[in-house]
Order: structure tokens, then sequence, then C-alpha cells
């Protein structure tokens, strides 16, 4: 019976002796700093579907509260042609620097053709 069950390796330590992560809840500016990350993605999705036409999915990949950039901005827009994709991607560009928003809290844009 012993074989089936392997005894606990030596020199490991006990399942009480592991530390253990520790979460603090965020602090005001945390909290907010996140929420001005979620007015950028869906400020930026609107100028997309202005632009572009309708969005089939957008999708905020990683944010971060601070930094030159704050987080990585994943849009499925129409795709028809290559230099009509290229002519609208450089107004959604040029929209997305004049926007105080945007401006402010700056996003990295992925974006995808929705062929479906």
């Amino acid at each position: 019976m012993n074989a089936f069950f392997p005894r606990t390796p030596q020199g490991w330590a006990t399942e009480a002796e592991h530390p253990r992560l520790q979460r603090r809840p965020p602090t005001d500016a945390e909290r907010r700093a996140r929420w001005e990350v979620r007015a950028a993605q869906w400020r930026a999705r609107e100028l997309a579907e202005a632009v572009f036409g309708p969005v089939r999915e957008s999708a905020l990949l990683g944010s971060r509260a601070s930094g030159p950039i704050r987080g990585l901005l994943r849009l499925r827009v129409p795709f028809r042609d290559v230099h009509v994709h290229q002519e609208r991607e450089a107004r959604f560009m040029a929209a997305v620097a004049a926007d105080p928003v945007l401006a402010r809290v700056r996003l990295v844009y992925v974006l995808g053709p929705d062929t479906d």
C-alpha cells in the first residue's frame, strides 16, 4: 500500500510554511486610472465606428495605471480593400490624435479585419 502513496520528499516545506499572496484593495488613484483606460477604450471604439463602420469586436488586451502607453486595444473593423483600409486607418489615427481623451490616455491600436 505504501508504494501507491509516496512520502513527502525531504526538504520540502509544509503547506503552512508557504508564503501567501497578499491582495490589497486598489487606491482611489488606481481605480481612477483604470476607469480612464476604460473611457479611452470606449471612445476609441466610437471613433472607429465613425470611420470604419460597425465594429464587430473590441477588446482591451492589457492596461496599466501609468506610463506613456496605457493599454493595448484590439478592434475588428470592416475590411473591403487594402487601399480603403489604409486610408480609413490614417483617418482613424488622425481622429485619435485630435481627441482630448485619447491624447491623454494613449493606447496601442491593433486594427484587425472583420472578414466574416
